[in-house]
């Protein structure tokens, strides 16, 4: 059972609390078909959901919505019907259904609000609905989002749901032990003439008062000739804290007969003061100078990142007339982001059909269409001032990633799949060498041969990624290389990194959670990965290259660049098809292991077959020297 179930039958022993009785997993197991299975795939998800810092996070919650749509069983009417006896309670109670999560009330995070109350439920099928739903709240787009603020997503998901008897209040309400701005010993009591539940959801106003030391120190007038009530009602919150051992939050309600005490937290809000005034900043990231940030700092550490790199690129890209697009950095409140002239002119001032959102360190690299962005940031902020960057995205038609070669030549890759898809491993592309003064190559080849080589004269050794959108160059990021490529053909076999690798092979399956690992901001180029960041997938891929003591050689479809991961336990990679110039490449060759892209080979290792190959660029017949159609 939760802390919060436990919690109340410890106070009922010395505190007025309606008798209740609770379900949890054991109770589920027998009311609902599959529900382990069904748990458990919901738990990967929400794995998932931070592995990949929420990149896809509507796709993951409407896969757990429908995990958590259970059936009951043939048992289960027998079952509750059950447990209302022992717990004395029969057919025609009067109950409240509600939630008891193991995250909940917590003394950093209560998730207040957060689960759902059902009052006033007679009747198996009305106690059937409201036990569904509340375990259903447990997992709901509200709670998730909840759970990422938190940090929390990898708590494993524990629903308790408590049926209590419901209280016929003539008053009912919420106290504060202690001030909750201030932490002075005043109770605080919130009050309406009926259920407590219609305050604390919002839907009525509430009366309030405020007392200390048993003395009234103010209230609504309509509550004067309730003194005893309120003076009881301070007793209880001063008693419910001496039993927690911490200011405390409680639920409360008279009816005709006594008091009782509904539910009790710990007060969190202390430890967290939150602006009611709407803030919303904004500068731009790339080109604002260092003095028009100062009011944003400290910077998220994702947005120091992007400053830090890609200022350098974006002054370079106006020296060259390029677009470099944008991204701006925004403080912001939930206050501000709902005043609708101060949130539509920083809409406007994105410019492309789609934004990219870093939100925070748990929510990453979010793609989202510009309209939508806005009630994306609605659902994740509060009264909190955060600082995150919203960046212009653009597919185009074309992603293209260039390379400077000592030749003089420039390689170049591309693919209609964009930019993303191939920096991350998973697009088909097509390369050439592009080489200057050709007047038979399309004028944006020579473009970006003249502009590559001017970035790596001012930036050192990189390479430079690219956009073509509308017939136009956009310029958007860069990454330093340690190696350079040739672009050499076979018709059997093309180099990725050189070197000889033999040995058996371990299989990589071709699946979205890989692509998803793939795309998220949870895997980057400056570093490895670690396969337990990276979920049970990868960590087995890790088992079986162990198992053969770092000799064996990685069979994928594509560069994955959670393959990442896998680098030191493997003694060379084969791909049936890969680009040169992705991330897992670039780290294939800064740490020398082999790699090749063979369809022949690629087949061989799917059937199970050792594997043998050594190839290096003077091994390889001549290279392409033309400049080819950018398709």
């Amino acid at each position: 059972m939760s802390s919060k179930y436990s919690t109340l039958q410890q106070l009922a022993d010395t505190l007025p609390v309606p008798p209740l009785s609770a379900l949890d997993d054991a109770d589920y197991r027998v009311l609902w078909h599959d529900f382990e299975d069904r748990k458990q795939a919901i738990e990967d998800t929400l794995k998932t959901v931070r592995i990949t810092a929420g990149a896809f996070l509507d796709e993951h919650m409407d896969r757990i919505a429908r995990l958590a749509e259970f059936e009951w069983s043939e048992a289960a009417d027998s079952h509750l019907k059950a447990l209302l006896e022992q717990a004395g309670f029969d057919a025609g109670s009067e109950l409240a259904v509600r939630s008891s999560a193991n995250i909940e009330d917590g003394n950093q995070h209560s998730f207040a609000g957060i689960f759902s109350t059902h009052l006033s439920v007679q009747g198996l099928p009305a106690l059937k609905a409201a036990v569904l739903d509340v375990w259903r709240s447990g997992v709901s787009r509200q709670a998730i989002l909840e759970r990422l603020r938190a940090s929390m997503l990898e708590t494993p998901v524990e629903m308790t749901v408590i049926v209590q008897r419901m209280v016929k209040a003539r008053f009912a309400g919420v106290a504060f032990s202690h001030d909750p701005l201030s932490g002075e010993a005043v109770t605080l009591i919130e009050t309406v003439a009926s259920l407590g539940e219609a305050m604390v959801s919002g839907v009525e106003r509430g009366m309030s008062a405020r007392v200390s030391d048993q003395q009234l120190l103010g209230c609504d007038p309509a509550l004067e000739p309730h003194k005893a009530l309120l003076l009881e009602v301070a007793t209880l919150a001063a008693n419910a804290s001496a039993a927690l051992g911490l200011p405390a939050d409680i639920e409360w309600a008279a009816d005709e007969q006594k008091l009782w005490l509904l539910q009790a937290r710990p007060v969190t809000s202390l430890r967290e003061a939150r602006s009611l005034k709407p803030v919303l900043e904004w500068a731009e990231l790339y080109i604002a100078s260092d003095e028009a940030l100062m009011d944003f700092r400290p910077l998220p550490a994702f947005a120091q990142y992007f400053r830090s790199k890609r200022r350098p690129l974006a002054l370079f890209a106006q020296t060259h007339g390029v677009s470099a697009g944008q991204a701006l950095l925004v403080k912001a409140n939930r206050q501000g982001l709902v005043e609708p002239a101060m949130s539509q002119v920083l809409l406007d001032r994105l410019n492309t059909d789609q934004v990219v959102l870093d939100f925070s360190d748990q929510v990453r690299q979010q793609i989202l269409e510009r309209g939508a962005l806005l009630e994306r940031l609605l659902e994740l902020s509060d009264e909190r001032v955060v600082c995150f960057v919203a960046r212009e995205f653009l597919k185009g038609e074309t992603g293209l990633i260039t390379q400077a070669c000592d030749d003089g030549s420039t390689t170049c890759e591309w693919s209609s799949e964009g930019l993303l898809a191939i920096n991350r491993g998973i697009a088909g592309t097509q390369r050439a060498r592009l080489v200057a003064h050709d007047p038979t190559g399309p004028a944006d080849a020579l473009q970006l041969h003249s502009i590559t080589h001017a970035a790596g004269e001012l930036l050192g050794s990189v390479q430079l990624e690219w956009v073509r959108a509308g017939q136009q160059l956009h310029l958007i990021d860069f990454s330093p290389l340690s190696t350079f490529v040739q672009v050499e053909d076979s018709t059997e076999i093309r180099l990725i990194s050189p070197g000889y690798a033999d040995g058996p092979v371990v299989v990589v399956t071709a699946g979205r959670q890989l692509e998803e690992l793939s795309i998220s901001a949870t895997v980057s180029i400056n570093s490895i990965p670690t396969s337990s960041s990276l979920g049970a997938e990868l960590e087995e891929l890790e088992r079986q290259l162990r198992a053969h003591d770092g000799q064996a050689i990685v069979v994928s479809p594509r560069p994955y660049a959670a393959l990442a991961a896998l680098l030191p336990f493997a003694r060379g990679f084969v791909f049936e098809q890969a680009s040169m110039l992705c991330h897992l490449s670039i780290l294939l060759r800064e740490h020398g292991i082999p790699a090749v892209e063979s369809e022949a080979l690629y087949q061989q290792g799917l059937a199970g077959q050792r594997i043998t190959f050594s190839q290096s660029p003077k091994a390889l017949p001549h290279a392409v020297n033309e400049v080819r159609e950018l398709q």
